[in-house]
């Protein structure tokens, strides 16, 4: 048995049978491997970023890790961004990544120092150095991903990989403990528990933390037994939308009343949420001298936005769950306010929008078509891209948190169709539509062509306003010469047909039913080409800017 083998074995012993990939010389064995020997399916990407963003989307989608592979050199470095947005959002995902021969210290796809890299951009790397160490670097590998720590990058020497290992009855063993949920510590609960039974207006925050410790039920229980309201950050949309007192996102995205209803309470639970100037709509929400028990499974989350009352270091549900008990022990379950249910109703109620729509569509419009359109119960939502993505987590909503997710994670558009089609693999059968503008959407539409090649159920909207939108807006504001901002596009539709795939049009209000028709299709990969008016902005646009300036 070689060394590559041996990997691949662990690989399929440990229920990865997903490769996104991209092939190369230092990679090729691994793939044809993995698909002959332990039978995987095999996606062969067009870029390595999408590879690993496909991986990831994968792993968001299917609750198992993802697996991606790339090959050394430009291979390697062409996957950087994906590896940092899978980072950020913590996505349990192993990278295979070709590396040059150890013996061959002059290959010039050996001029990037990938260990260095790999610290940089996941913290989260080894390099099989000899066929001697191959149980240590597997060992490190799913340790990091079994406690969805974030990706981890498994750099394989040529030389290495075609090694053979000495033990000719190796088999894998798992090196690595079984991950167990950490509790809160006992003063920690009775401290939470003291400010709660007092407080006046309590509400609830939930981020991603939340989202990936599966923590609805005990967060739906602890809200039922305080009467509070639940909020959640953008990467959590959907978490506990079903509870009679969703607030929905928080933030400047998010609506005035989930801000203003946070705003005003006097203890808040955070659960897995950062507390970023994003969440906080640049600290808003923190205002009133409230207080803040905060719950993270990270030590070094706590402090960093806000000073907290009490910071519990623990697993979202096993601590919320605590709490709830310890509750039911102390005080009685409340009632809602009246207020605030009435507030919501009213906040719930179809409002008419005043539209422009100019020489196309005003997105708002756009958007809005698509939220009615859309099946309210299976809806899985993937967005991207900038002012027009803003305009969609405005007005796009999700039943369930893990139906929903973005591509901002690292702040750069065109990680969302990757991701898209992750979801597409991970959801087999169910149809994944994917929100984008057209600049985001051109960064990586090579690999639309992988979703035509696999004829995957998925649905791509294009907010087209022939320009970097978001950016268009900006230099308005600073009155410089918008014009440099200006991105003339292609006729979608055309391109999607000439991929393979089935392409619509929307021009003008009048022909909004082109989503309805789009949105009909049962089988393969799907476009609408939303010509939107780009003078249409946000009023939330500008703020953000500002801030990110």
């Amino acid at each position: 048995m070689k060394a590559f083998q041996a990997v691949t074995d662990a690989i399929a012993a440990e229920g990865l049978d997903h490769l996104f990939a991209v092939m190369g010389d230092a990679n090729q064995d691994l793939i044809v491997d993995l698909g002959e020997r332990h039978g995987a399916t095999f996606v062969h990407a067009h870029h390595e970023s999408s590879a690993v963003g496909m991986a990831d989307g994968y792993a968001r989608f299917s609750g198992k890790p993802g697996l991606a592979s790339v090959t050394q050199g430009p291979g390697y470095t062409n996957a950087t961004t994906s590896l940092v947005a899978a980072r950020l959002h913590r996505t349990p995902l192993m990278l295979l990544a070709g590396h040059a021969s150890l013996r061959d210290p002059y290959n010039p796809q050996g001029m990037v120092d990938q260990q260095a890299l790999a610290r940089l951009t996941t913290e989260a790397t080894v390099r099989l150095e000899s066929v001697h160490n191959v149980d240590y670097c597997l060992g490190e590998a799913f340790r990091q991903i079994k406690v969805r720590k974030g990706p981890f990058i498994l750099n394989l020497p040529q030389d290495v990989q075609q090694t053979e290992i000495p033990d000719l009855g190796w088999t894998y063993r798992p090196m690595y403990a079984p991950h167990t949920l950490q509790p809160p510590r006992t003063q920690d609960v009775e401290e939470a528990v003291r400010l709660l039974a007092s407080a006046r207006r309590p509400t609830i925050l939930c981020g991603l933390g939340a989202r990936n410790s599966g923590a609805e039920s005990e967060v739906r229980r602890l809200a039922e037994r305080l009467g509070a309201p639940v909020g959640v950050s953008i990467l959590a949309a959907g978490f506990c939308a079903d509870h009679p007192l969703y607030l929905g996102v928080s933030g400047g995205l998010g609506s005035r009343l989930t801000v203003e209803t946070l705003a005003e309470s006097d203890v808040m639970v955070v659960v897995g949420a950062s507390l970023n100037e994003w969440t906080t709509d640049f600290g808003k929400i923190l205002a009133n001298g409230k207080k803040v028990i905060q719950i993270d499974d990270r030590p070094d989350a706590f402090g960093w936005f806000a000073r907290v009352a009490v910071g519990m270091t623990a697993d979202a549900g096993t601590a919320v769950a605590a709490l709830a008990d310890r509750l039911a022990e102390t005080v009685d379950a409340r009632r809602p306010d009246p207020g605030l249910v009435q507030k919501l109703q009213d906040d719930r109620k179809p409002t008419t929008l005043q539209y422009d729509d100019g020489d196309a569509t005003d997105p708002r419009r756009a958007v809005r078509h698509l939220e009615d359109a859309l099946p309210k119960d299976d809806r899985i939502l993937v967005l991207d891209g900038g002012h027009a993505a803003m305009v969609c987590v405005k007005i796009l909503t999700v039943p369930r948190a893990e139906n929903w997710a973005v591509g901002w994670d690292f702040g750069a558009v065109g990680q969302g169709l990757a991701l898209a089609i992750g979801a597409c693999f991970a959801r087999p059968g169910q149809r994944v539509t994917h929100t984008t503008g057209d600049a985001s959407f051109m960064m990586n539409v090579a690999d639309f062509h992988t979703a035509v090649r696999h004829k995957l159920p998925l649905t791509v909207i294009v907010f087209n306003d022939n320009a970097v939108g978001q950016e268009k807006h900006d230099l308005v504001h600073k009155k410089l010469n918008a014009s440099y901002a200006d991105m003339p596009e292609p006729d979608f539709a055309k391109l999607a047909e000439g991929f393979g795939a089935k392409g619509f049009t929307v021009r003008k209000p009048d022909d909004l039913g082109e989503i309805d028709r789009a949105l009909a299709v049962e089988n393969g990969p799907v476009l609408v080409d939303v010509r939107i008016n780009g003078d249409v902005e946000l009023a939330a646009s500008w703020e953000i800017a500002k801030h990110l300036s």
